[in-house]
């Protein structure tokens, strides 16, 4: 059991590393997007649904139901989108069902994704927090004063309720800001600075390195 744990770490590492080495052509690329904030965000996107830590990273995508027709714009964690296109498609975790997976994420510029079986749905926590409560604070909130003062700084913020903090998460992701939640320290996030994607690269390269060795 263990060396078989040990050889889908092994094998997602070497599936992330080959991901990083495509962000060059990723951003060659950038013209695909309208306008460099699209490329920031969808930069960001990549880097919620590849990690795989503890400190989950918050994305945002629009999400429709095809039970009500609804289409909404929505904030989630990286792998709470992953496991509800597990749920949706009706597969398992091994190593080709995770790569599946992690290829229709991956290829999804548009971060649009349509859902119909209740339990993915509901997976995303779709009713945590309404349109109408995000345009709110949108409206009543300096959105960029914050944005502006957060970037390129060590960060983090403490809610006392999830959708205070889906929310706040949402408005910064739409500004270019990646944040993320510790599972371990639930309700703080933070931001996930250039330097912290850094470090999870060299960790995930030390990780495959061992993995080969043994």
């Amino acid at each position: 059991m263990k060396s078989n744990f040990l050889i889908i770490i092994l094998l997602l590492s070497i599936l992330f590393s080959c991901k990083d080495s495509e962000r060059e052509s990723i951003k060659v690329r950038s013209r695909e997007f309208t306008t460099s904030l699209d490329s920031i965000m969808y930069l960001n996107y990549l880097n919620a649904i590849e990690n795989q830590s503890t400190l989950q990273y918050f994305t945002v995508v629009k999400i429709k139901n095809l039970n009500n027709k609804e289409t909404r714009e929505i904030c989630t964690k990286g792998n709470f989108l992953a496991g509800a296109l597990h749920r949706e498609y009706k597969l398992g975790y091994s190593i080709d069902e995770i790569i599946k997976v992690q290829n229709l994420l991956s290829e999804n510029k548009e971060r649009y994704f349509e859902f119909k079986d209740t339990s993915a749905i509901n997976n995303l926590d779709l009713n945590k927090y309404s349109v109408e409560e995000f345009e709110k604070f949108e409206k009543e909130t300096n959105r960029d004063s914050i944005s502006k003062s957060i970037i390129n700084k060590d960060w983090l913020m403490h809610f006392e309720d999830d959708k205070a903090m889906l929310i706040f998460a949402h408005s910064l992701f739409n500004r270019g800001i990646l944040t993320g939640e510790n599972n371990s320290l639930g309700g703080t996030i933070c931001h996930i600075t250039t330097s912290m994607l850094e470090e999870r690269k060299t960790q995930n390269e030390r990780l495959k390195s061992t993995n080969v060795d043994k």
